[in-house]
């Protein structure tokens, strides 16, 4: 790699508590697997029982070895439990055990450089903000919804039990505070080559925001269906986010995952869910902010799984300022159960774990995915996993890009701006050229992904075309200046302090886009199952000469007739 990636990659390091799912990890086409596969968690296993079932006394059974449960994964046969060595031997010797796996690291980042000078905040206190559209009143107890396993054990927002309707146009939220003008609304979008990825990707209708085409917005905004994006939070009173959203709630357990740069609420502390979250349903209309997402009609289920955890630097305070975004993989199993009680009809998952099928874990991480993964589209859900950013060619099939590569996920790798073809730095001009795989993704024809907008080089301009994906992004806790949350401080948006829009670019972005499409197909189509969702995506993806993956399209995908 050159020594100018090098300076733009932020590396993504290892911590002995958490999983790092890799979205930015420095990588490329070369890297060696053992520098992308991710790292065990000391003292953390995953259970697996056989068939899919879990004994009626597995509590019991694990006490008896040793071992302290902390989730249970009813519906998909397995226990996230903490214990030692011998723990781990004791359990394996129950012969309704399948296999006991180290959890895993993963973390989510993007290569960021970029926000808008106009969008900073004054002395770094929250600038605009809107509350949420629906109840949001954060409690402790169990989801106030009907739910097979345990209670979350964090602190979930109540939901009602079916989703309710969303307008064809969101309709304005409650102001908490000064809400931006409607002169500003929809403006990276409208009108805007900041607006591309969601474009690109066929995010547009004739007469919607301008717009000349006819495409699937047309047809619908993506209105009734609901959005789970399991990430590291979203800001909750973010004017793109606030409209759509109706649950909030999250899986990281301080006492068992605390980080001093993030308090483990469902707030967004690290900005990358945030991120997502806008490209995959950003509200539009009067109101909200300048951003709008793929499907801008749906419901956004926030569940977080990801937390900021310190980086490399000098003070706890440079340290967590570097900070990724990081969750222990038992706790994404945890979210896509809830998830899937919470009603989602799309899951969206800008997160990826590199495993060695070689490794004496391998073969147990992937039936813990595919169990996972494979529950979920039984209950109707669509699932969306990034295939991740370490530049990894798959075709190596010794190694798996999980979730990616698990049962019934759709993968997404990335692809560049065709306003701005990839370049190999930041000077220069941007010029169209060929759709491409930037640098940074994986790929690999064993991954049988779709492709979309991740951003590529050259990052150039705040408001012009640019290789970039222009999304919304957190301002940490409200009231809060950018800071450690043990100083009444939070952080915000990546390495960037606390912003309300940031550019970045990596399959953080190419897979919400497609969560979106999906959206969009199952409001069109609201009767269609998910395998069926996820075929007319793919049969409507376009092939592109320089690229293995096609490109997917919106408005073809919508369209689709079985």
């Amino acid at each position: 790699m050159s020594a100018f990636l090098r300076s733009v990659v932020r590396v993504a390091l290892p911590c002995a508590a958490c999983l790092l799912i890799a979205l930015g990890a420095e990588g490329h086409a070369g890297a060696a697997a053992a520098n992308v596969v991710s790292a065990s968690v000391p003292g953390r296993y995953i259970v697996v029982y056989r068939e899919g079932s879990m004994p009626a006394d597995a509590d019991a059974q694990a006490s008896r070895a040793g071992a302290r449960v902390m989730h249970r994964h009813e519906r998909m046969g397995m226990l996230s439990v903490a214990t030692d060595s011998a723990g781990r031997r004791r359990l394996m010797q129950d012969s309704a055990v399948q296999f006991v796996v180290e959890d895993r690291i993963m973390t989510g980042s993007a290569v960021v450089r970029r926000f808008a000078a106009s969008d900073r905040e004054e002395g770094n206190v929250l600038p605009r903000r809107v509350a949420p559209a629906g109840p949001l009143k954060v409690v402790t107890g169990p989801v106030n919804a009907p739910v097979t396993a345990a209670p979350v054990v964090s602190k979930p927002t109540p939901v009602a039990p079916a989703p309710a309707p969303v307008p064809t146009a969101p309709t304005p939220p409650v102001s908490s505070a000064p809400v931006p003008p409607a002169s500003t609304a929809d403006t990276y979008y409208a009108g805007s080559p900041q607006g591309w990825a969601v474009k690109a990707a066929g995010g547009f209708g004739m007469g919607v925001l301008g717009g000349t085409t006819r495409g699937a917005w047309n047809t619908t905004l993506g209105q009734g269906v609901r959005i789970a994006v399991l990430d590291s939070g979203v800001d909750a009173v973010h004017p793109d986010i606030a409209p759509n959203l109706v649950l909030n709630m999250t899986e990281i357990d301080p006492g068992v995952q605390p980080s001093v740069c993030d308090d483990g609420t469902p707030q967004d502390q690290q900005g990358h869910g945030t991120w997502v979250a806008s490209l995959a349903l950003g509200a539009m209309g009067s109101g909200t902010g300048r951003v709008v997402g793929m499907a801008p009609g749906a419901a956004l289920l926030n569940i977080k799984v990801l937390q900021r955890v310190p980086g490399a630097g000098a003070t706890q305070a440079a340290k967590c300022a570097a900070g990724e975004a990081s969750g222990l993989m038992s706790s994404l199993l945890k979210g896509i159960d809830d998830a899937v009680d919470q009603h989602a009809d799309v899951i969206v998952m800008s997160l990826a774990a590199i495993v060695d099928l070689y490794s004496g874990d391998g073969a147990g991480l992937k039936v813990s995915f595919d169990r996972a993964t494979h529950a979920a589209a039984n209950a109707g859900v669509v699932i969306v996993a990034a295939a991740g950013n370490d530049g990894f060619d798959l075709s190596n099939t010794r190694y798996l890009s999980l979730p990616a590569q698990s049962r019934d996920v759709l993968a997404v790798v990335a692809s560049t701006n065709p306003d701005c073809a990839e370049a190999t730095g930041l000077v220069g001009s941007c010029a169209a050229g060929p759709v491409t795989r930037p640098y940074y993704s994986n790929y690999g024809a064993p991954l049988n992904a779709v492709a979309a907008p991740g951003g590529d080089l050259p990052n150039l301009s705040e408001d012009g075309v640019n290789g970039f994906v222009r999304g919304a992004c957190s301002s940490g806790k409200p009231g809060t200046k950018d800071g450690l949350p043990a100083d009444g401080a939070s952080f915000g948006c990546f390495n960037t302090g606390h912003q309300q829009y940031v550019q970045a670019m990596g399959t953080s972005a190419s897979a919400p886009l497609v969560g979106g499409i999906a959206a969009l197909v199952k409001a069109a189509h609201p009767g269609w199952t998910a395998s069926a969702i996820v075929t007319a995506i793919r049969l409507t993806a376009q092939a592109v000469p320089s690229m293995a993956a096609p490109l997917v399209n919106a408005g073809a995908a919508v369209a689709f007739t079985q």
